[in-house]
C-alpha cells in the first residue's frame, strides 16, 4: 500500500513539471525546437512497400534523419529532404557531417548511445565545417548535448519527445519493480514470453491512475509531436478524446503482446536512452557505415514547406514520395492540402509512388 501511496504522490510530481512548462507547449511552433530525436515510422515497411532503385529521386521530411539515411542504403538517384523546422534539419546535417568525418566507434556513441564524451570541445569542430550557417549557430549552443553531462545524459533524453521519455523513464524507476520488468520484457525472446511478462508484471505496475491520465493529455501529445489538429483526428480514431488513453494502451498491449519487442528499436531506445547493436537503425550498423559515407552527397536539405520546395523547383521530377504524417498537421485546412497536392503532381515523374501515414483510420480528408 505504502509503494502504491509513494508511485501516485511521485506521480503527481513529474504530472506537474509537465505542466509547468505547459503555456511553453502551447508557443511550440515547430520552428525551434527539435521535436523528433529519431524517426518512429519504420523504414523497413516503406522499402517493401515502394521497392527502391537507382532511378528513384525521393522526396521525403527531413525529421531525425534516421529513415533518410536507411533510404540511401537503397541506393536512390537522389534524395530531398524538407522540413520546415530548422533544427530537425540541423540534426540531419549533423549526422551526415559526422559520417563523414568521424571513424565508425565515435559516430556508433554518438548517435548509438547518444553520448560521445568531449563532444562539444573535441570533435564538433571537427564537424562544424560541414554545417549550413543556420545549423552551426544551433549546434554551437547545443552541442553539449552529446556530451553525457548534466541530469539529462544522453542525447535521446533531449528534445520535446526526448524530454518527455526522459521523465517517463525516471518515474518508471520510482515505480517499485517497473524498470525491471520492462527490461525483462525487452529481454524476452519470444511472443509468448513477452505476453507473460506484460500481462503479469509490467501492466500492473505500469498503467496506474497517473499514467492512465497523463498520455490522454494535451501536453503530454504535443511534446511527443503530435498537434492539436492531428490529435482531433486521433480522438476520431479512439472514439473521444477521453478515450485516447485507453486507445494507446490498445495499441501498446499489441506491441508488447503480438509483436516481436527484442527487435523494436522505436521503444528500446526511449526506455534506456540508447540503442544497442543488435537492436538499432539500419544507418547504425558498422556495415552500413562506409556504403553512407560514399553516398550522403545524395542527399539536399532544405528548410520549407514540402509546397514551398515543389514550387521554387519546378524542374525537380520526383519519383516517390513518402510524406509521413505530416497531412494530419493539415487536416482543418483544406485549402493548404490542395496546394500542396496540385504541386506534388506538377513535380512528379510518370508513375509516381507515394506514402504517407494518418493517426485516422480513413484520411477522408486527404
Amino acid at each position: 500500500m505504502l509503494a502504491k501511496l509513494w508511485s501516485l504522490f511521485m506521480g503527481y510530481i513529474v504530472y506537474a513539471i509537465i505542466r509547468k512548462i505547459s503555456s511553453a507547449v502551447e508557443k511550440i511552433s515547430y520552428k525551434n525546437k527539435i521535436i523528433f530525436n529519431t524517426v518512429w515510422e519504420d523504414p523497413r515497411l516503406d522499402k517493401e512497400a515502394l521497392n527502391i532503385n537507382s532511378e528513384d529521386t525521393i522526396l521525403t521530411i527531413s525529421s531525425g534523419g534516421c529513415n533518410a539515411l536507411a533510404l540511401l542504403l537503397e541506393n536512390p538517384k537522389h534524395i530531398y529532404l524538407v522540413d520546415r523546422n530548422p533544427c530537425q534539419n540541423a540534426l540531419v546535417e549533423l549526422k551526415i557531417a559526422a559520417i563523414k568525418n568521424l571513424d565508425y566507434d565515435n559516430f556508433w556513441k554518438m548517435f548509438g548511445e547518444g553520448v560521445l564524451p568531449e563532444f562539444s570541445t573535441k570533435f564538433y569542430p571537427l564537424l562544424r565545417q560541414d554545417l549550413s550557417p543556420e545549423s552551426q549557430k544551433y549546434w554551437d549552443a547545443k552541442a553539449f548535448y552529446f556530451d553525457g553531462t548534466g541530469i539529462k545524459r544522453s542525447f535521446y533524453w533531449r528534445g520535446t519527445c526526448g524530454t518527455v521519455a526522459w521523465l517517463v523513464s525516471w518515474y518508471f524507476g520510482l515505480v517499485p519493480g517497473l524498470k525491471h520488468a520492462l527490461r525483462t520484457l525487452f529481454n524476452a525472446k519470444t511472443v509468448e514470453e513477452q505476453k507473460i511478462v506484460y500481462e503479469n508484471f509490467v501492466a500492473p505496475k505500469l498503467w496506474n491512475f497517473f499514467i492512465r491520465n497523463i498520455i490522454k493529455s494535451e501536453v503530454y501529445l504535443s511534446w511527443t509531436g503530435i498537434p492539436l489538429p492531428q490529435q482531433k483526428l486521433l480522438a476520431g480514431t479512439a472514439g473521444s478524446f477521453e478515450t485516447i488513453g485507453q486507445w494507446i494502451m490498445e495499441q501498446l498491449e499489441i506491441v508488447c503482446t503480438k509483436l516481436p519487442i527484442h527487435e523494436n528499436y522505436f521503444w528500446r531506445v526511449y526506455l534506456n536512452g540508447r540503442y544497442t547493436k543488435d537492436c538499432c537503425p539500419d544507418y547504425l550498423k558498422m556495415e552500413n557505415f562506409q556504403k553512407l559515407r560514399k553516398s550522403v552527397h545524395k542527399i539536399t536539405i532544405n528548410t520549407q514547406t514540402i509546397t514551398e520546395f515543389l514550387q521554387s523547383n519546378p524542374k525537380t521530377k520526383i519519383s516517390t514520395y513518402i510524406l509521413l504524417d505530416h497531412m494530419d498537421w493539415m487536416a482543418e485546412h483544406p485549402n493548404l492540402l490542395t496546394e500542396e497536392w496540385e504541386a506534388i503532381f506538377a513535380n512528379a515523374t510518370k508513375n509516381p509512388k507515394f506514402l504517407w501515414r494518418s493517426a485516422a483510420p480513413d484520411a477522408d480528408f486527404v
